[in-house]
């Protein structure tokens, strides 16, 4: 086991969902930084309607965790061991359909965010400017999962 690699850390939510709309939203963190993970998870919290349910660090226990918990979202680097998000966003929208997938990185450019579309993510968000764009991310996930509905 790499410096880097840890399983997955999954919490079921103590607060079930009881109305479609108000319902709290389940999302899986993928990044192989343990700090990066640790403090994004921290941030989510601090949201009233999510949930941290799983937390991995690399593209492979993604598609794992992600095909059995079947979150509503998914926020997962780039740049991870064992599988790159790109590879995994591509195998996870096979496996989990009506998951939404935020590919992030520390790097930004008009390429790596052409890829992430092009691999099935539905957006890009540059790691800087994460806690300034997540609400607009749970905002589009909260409008597709009502229009499912």
């Amino acid at each position: 086991m790499s410096a880097h690699s840890h399983h997955a850390l999954v919490r079921h939510s103590q607060f079930p969902a009881t109305a479609k709309d108000c319902r709290r939203l389940r999302i899986v963190v993928a990044d192989d930084s343990p700090t990066f993970l640790e403090v994004v998870c921290a941030l989510l919290e601090l949201e009233e309607e999510v949930d941290v349910i799983a937390r991995v660090g690399d593209g492979l226990e993604a598609i794992e965790v992600v095909a059995d918990l079947q979150p509503d979202l998914v926020l997962m680097d780039v740049e991870m061991p064992q599988l790159d998000g790109l590879t995994a966003a591509v195998l996870i929208s096979e496996r989990a359909p009506l998951t939404t997938i935020v590919l992030m990185s520390s790097e930004d450019s008009a390429e790596l965010r052409t890829d992430c579309s092009a691999f099935g993510a539905e957006r890009f968000l540059h790691k800087p400017d994460l806690r300034r764009e997540f609400p607009m991310v749970l905002e589009g996930v909260k409008q597709g999962l009502r229009a499912r509905s």
